[in-house]
């Protein structure tokens, strides 16, 4: 072990983080800034904000809190969770002061949907999700997407590089049956009746790092966006 990952092991993940806010005030504008900097998303997001009347919204990987911070902004409040410890400790203390308003979790994805979903003083309906801890070897967003649609009533799940169908937008390849794409959720799409949206913008429209995204929901709730959001479109 080099010196540089002894004194690491030394100071710990978690001082890590908080060196890092301090240190490098330019990373909570990580990707280019909130949706990876990309308008077209915001624009997605806000004219799904504007259509329902949301009650939470509740985030997986957190990282350094960028996105989580534009959610903030909303007034409403945040549950996002972040499984590395140093982003953890980065995010738990960019939202110290919103603490009433942002509630950071540090566990893995699946058990912080399911202690949400038990815990009576989270919102069970009318909730958007922005589904983005995807990250190497561990995919967990199929498992996310069962939790969510089995226990909130009336989800609207956002997810963050997503394949888009014939577009030019980036998405996560981990590998045979790791891809972020219509196929590797079908099954949890059928089981659960749900409606699937794609950005209206091409690619050459977006800004930012044009990563791909889907919007999921059930199907009584989709007659909504078919006809008040215009930035998406369904996919039949």
């Amino acid at each position: 072990m080099g010196i540089k990952q002894s004194l690491k092991k030394i100071i710990g993940q978690g001082n890590l983080g908080r060196l890092d806010f301090i240190r490098y005030p330019s990373a909570r504008d990580s990707w280019g800034g909130p949706f990876n900097g990309q308008q077209c998303r915001q624009q997605i997001f806000f004219d799904l904000l504007g259509q329902f009347s949301f009650e939470a919204i509740v985030e997986t990987g957190t990282y350094r809190g960028t996105t989580t911070a534009a959610f903030a902004a909303t007034s409403l409040p945040v549950y996002t969770v972040e499984s590395h410890p140093r982003f953890f400790a980065y995010s738990k203390l960019r939202f110290l002061g919103k603490r009433r308003k942002v509630h950071v979790y540090n566990c893995d994805s699946r058990n912080f949907l399911k202690e949400l979903s038990r815990d009576p003083s989270v919102p069970k309906t009318e909730v958007f999700f922005y589904l983005d801890a995807h990250w190497e070897k561990d995919l967990p967003l199929r498992e996310e997407l069962e939790i969510i649609f089995s226990r909130w009533i009336r989800p609207i799940v956002m997810i963050d590089d997503f394949q888009v169908p014939r577009s030019d937008y980036g998405f996560d390849d981990y590998g045979p049956g790791k891809t972020l794409n219509l196929p590797y959720i079908s099954s949890v799409v059928t089981a659960h009746e749900i409606s699937v949206f794609f950005p209206k913008a091409s690619s050459s429209e977006e800004t930012g790092r044009k990563r791909g995204s889907v919007v999921l929901c059930k199907e009584t709730t989709c007659v909504a966006i078919d006809r008040q959001v215009n930035t998406l479109v369904r996919y039949l």
